[in-house]
């Protein structure tokens, strides 16, 4: 789960609350005010359709007869890094005139695709998906699938003999989607058929989660409970929150107990449909969770972006979603200093980063915000007085440009000036694996 922090409107309080396991990490930190979180890909999706509970067939069951219902479309996802949860989702695709949208393995009816969280997916290496069987057991090797995640076109790692391979993610929504290929064996040697996978559906057209509603979640908590179960309530539509390692998020937030391994894992409600990936909660507060919405205003719903990423996605690129740019990997801050003025300096830095690659460090001070071409000749200068001056520069920045701060930053006893270039990459595809 990824650490989340708050803070709330109207009031000075700072709320900071906690929960993550494997590739995330247990976070309590205050939140400042006025953080840029430096953001970025580019794109359009093609028509994408998740299958809907129809009107005719839906009713309201009772908490066990849901669970009974949807308990086989909950996987769990282990990686080099950890453990998480996902969901079987039902996507079909519409053909297009377009041959390089018309791919095959969009319409290989053994293919089948999972939803999880952007973050349990966040690098190289391998992963497997833990299906479960007709008696809901995780253990069964004809239900296991190997996968790999890399900088390659996924027929690379199909052809090695991995069934699981990335659509596509994006690090805003923390949403991530995947493909397993059931033409592929799993890790007993046999393949196993589609008809055997069942697949969540979401709400039809119309449908409005409400406050108060009961839910459920199924997920992987401690990342070695595969199918546990929790209920709870929706407790806030669309709560505004800050999202460690991610930035800015709107969320759904819930009562239902969600624990580290149930990032990715699905939330659904008494019809058996889904309405909410789990993926931030809390370690110092109890029934404050939150999940990634079927749908939400800003257009950062789990529907919304897995269309784009399945709906982009080629036979050799990843997914991507419309108006997202590369993250250089770290916040800056501003405070108001003694002069009456303000002083921005960088919060964090993810690791691995864009930023950290580059030699950005935690708590430089930021005074100049330049543009460089790729010779690093200055086209762009901007004096930082205000966060919105390094946003100016973001804006203007060019792909294959660099983004250049000039600062100061303290040394072992003097302070210390320092450049960092930060090179402007256009992602076409998700940042999973670059």
């Amino acid at each position: 789960m990824k650490t989340l922090r708050k803070t709330f409107i109207l009031t000075a309080i700072i709320l900071v609350i906690a929960l993550t396991f494997g590739g995330c990490s247990f976070i309590n930190a205050d939140y400042k005010k006025n953080n840029l979180d430096i953001g970025d890909s580019i794109a359009a999706a093609q028509s994408v359709n998740f299958n809907t509970v129809d009107e005719n067939d839906r009713a309201e069951m009772s908490m066990a007869d849901a669970v009974a219902a949807v308990e086989r479309t909950s996987v769990a996802i282990t990686t080099e890094s950890g453990a998480g949860s996902g969901v079987i989702v039902d996507i079909s695709f519409d053909d297009e005139e377009d041959p390089s949208f018309a791919a095959s393995w969009k319409h290989d009816q053994n293919v089948v695709y999972i939803i999880t969280c952007q973050h349990m997916v966040n690098g190289k290496g391998e992963i497997r998906v833990y299906i479960p069987d007709e008696n809901s057991s995780y253990e069964d090797e004809n239900y296991i699938f190997k996968g790999f995640i890399g900088d390659k076109p996924a027929a690379t790692y199909e052809s090695q003999g991995y069934a699981v391979t990335l659509v596509g993610g994006d690090f805003n929504s923390d949403i991530a989607l995947l493909k397993l290929n059931l033409g592929i064996a799993a890790v007993s040697g046999e393949r196993l058929s589609a008809e055997k996978i069942v697949k969540a559906k979401i709400p039809a057209d119309g449908y409005k989660v409400r406050k108060g509603e009961t839910v459920f979640s199924i997920g992987n908590p401690t990342g070695s409970l595969p199918g546990s179960v929790a209920g709870g309530v929706v407790s806030y539509l669309e709560r505004e929150t800050v999202v460690s390692e991610v930035g800015d998020m709107t969320l759904m937030q819930i009562s239902v107990s969600t624990n580290p391994g149930n990032s990715g894992g699905g939330l659904y409600n008494l019809y058996g449909e889904l309405i909410g990936i789990t993926n931030a909660g809390n370690t110092n507060y109890t029934d404050i969770n939150f999940a990634i919405p079927c749908f939400l205003t800003n257009g950062n719903g789990f529907v919304e972006i897995a269309a784009q990423l399945g709906g982009t996605a080629k036979e050799d690129n990843y997914g991507y979603v419309a108006g997202r740019r590369q993250k250089f990997g770290f916040t800056i801050t501003e405070e108001e200093n003694k002069n009456n003025g303000y002083i921005v300096y960088v919060s964090a830095v993810s690791s691995g980063s864009n930023a950290a690659n580059a030699g950005l460090k935690f708590e430089d001070v930021v005074k100049t915000a330049k543009i460089a071409d790729k010779d690093k000749n200055v086209l762009q200068s901007f004096d930082v007085a205000r966060i919105s001056d390094v946003d100016k520069a973001i804006q203007a920045l060019n792909a294959g440009e660099y983004l250049v701060l000039e600062g100061t930053r303290k040394g072992k006893f003097t302070i210390e000036s320092y450049t960092v270039y930060m090179m402007c990459q256009n992602y076409w595809f998700c940042n999973t694996g670059r």
